[in-house]
């Protein structure tokens, strides 16, 4: 999506290369090198990239205006479904698409959904075990804030092991981190809030 300025300053979004998105396209080579499938329990890739999106948002808007937004979307649900039913698609293409919209709508339909738990601390970093012994890709330098982060796998005193969504692609090629795509990490308990932005 572009954003084009009007002289009046009204901005206006410009949506380009549809035919590439993951409704229509059903799958994306490049999904194994930034995703984490085992970030979510039903290892859903379209359920990955739709919330991953979704995630991204809450880096770039503030929470009026995602809330605004995902009632509007909301509004709109039943006439979204409707289109689906009544396009000329094959059972497979329309399948696809419905999961896609079923993910959209199930993670903007509640704050609870939409707002998930994201790396809040502007320092936080990821280590491979909960000593903090070893810091994982250190060379890209702390968790961006608004990274999601799993349910934690294990705790340990005040530091969890959760899998982190790279929904910002800081770690994507060419930045060679396999370690914080794959594997889970080990991060400060107090650096992860719902409550962001």
């Amino acid at each position: 999506m572009l954003a084009f300025a009007w002289p009046d300053g009204r901005v206006r979004p410009l949506i380009y290369d549809f035919d590439v998105s993951g409704m229509v396209a059903g799958h994306h080579r490049w999904f194994g090198d930034i995703f984490n499938e085992a970030f979510l329990p039903s290892a859903s890739p379209a359920r990955l990239e739709v919330i991953s999106q979704l995630q991204r948002t809450r880096t770039l808007f503030g929470r009026a205006d995602l809330d605004r937004t995902r009632r509007h979307f909301t509004q709109k649900k039943a006439d979204a479904y409707r289109l689906l039913d009544e396009s000329d698609l094959d059972s497979a293409g329309r399948g696809t698409i419905k999961e896609y919209l079923d993910t959209f709508f199930e993670a903007i339909g509640s704050d609870d959904a939409f707002y998930r738990p994201v790396v809040t601390a502007p320092n936080a970093v990821a280590y491979a075990d909960a000593s903090r012994r070893s810091a994982v890709c250190p060379a890209r330098g702390p968790i961006p804030a608004g990274t999601p982060v799993s349910d934690p796998v294990q705790t340990s005193g005040d530091m969890i092991q959760v899998r982190l969504l790279d929904a910002l692609w800081h770690w994507a090629p060419p930045v060679k981190c396999p370690d914080m795509r794959k594997t889970p990490v080990w991060i400060d308990k107090a650096a992860v809030s719902r409550d962001y932005p």
